[in-house]
């Protein structure tokens, strides 16, 4: 994501943006927000998620102050790459328990969360892993990415929790 959306400086080693990705992407996680919708965001996703509702990221994670490597492990892609403990009295507690390993494929990551999210889950070393929104409506970023690990592994549940709060919300002619 573009440091700027984030009011950031942008760093040299910072590379492959598309402003008018950013752009568009953030409007659609604000308009689905006004309307109530249900959000699942998957790695970039909690980032634009959170850089939309006002957070802030950590551009790199190796070269970040303190630094924190072993987060792009595409050895693991659709393995374990490290653990995240969860945050009691989360969804994402109540679906997983207070602990999953998960893989891990990305080098940046929510440094300051947004109004109306709180976190939800983290690495070892700190880094924000997944977060939820307050409300009452399906709101969850993943940093990991639940889709390559397959519907044995635990994170699969998030997956049914969210299919079940979009049927919840829609229409009996969508049903």
């Amino acid at each position: 994501m573009a440091p700027e959306k984030y009011a950031a400086q942008q760093r040299p080693d910072t590379s492959g943006i598309d402003a008018r990705r950013d752009a568009v992407e953030i409007e659609l996680v604000r308009l689905a927000r006004r309307r109530g919708l249900p959000i699942l965001a998957v790695c970039r996703g909690i980032q634009l998620l959170n850089v939309a509702l006002g957070g802030t990221l950590i551009q790199d994670l190796p070269t970040a102050d303190p630094p924190r490597p072993g987060h792009m492990v595409r050895q693991s892609w659709n393995g374990d790459a490290h653990h995240v403990s969860v945050e009691p009295d989360t969804l994402l507690y109540r679906v997983l328990g207070p602990e999953v390993t998960v893989n891990s494929l990305h080098h940046q990551a929510v440094e300051t969360v947004a109004s109306g999210l709180r976190v939800a889950a983290g690495a070892p070393d700190g880094v924000i892993e997944a977060v939820e929104g307050s409300g009452t409506r399906f709101l969850v970023g993943l940093q990991w990415h639940p889709e390559m690990l397959g519907p044995g592994h635990a994170s699969f549940a998030v997956f049914q929790q969210f299919a079940a709060a979009v049927a919840e919300g829609a229409s009996p002619a969508v049903r």
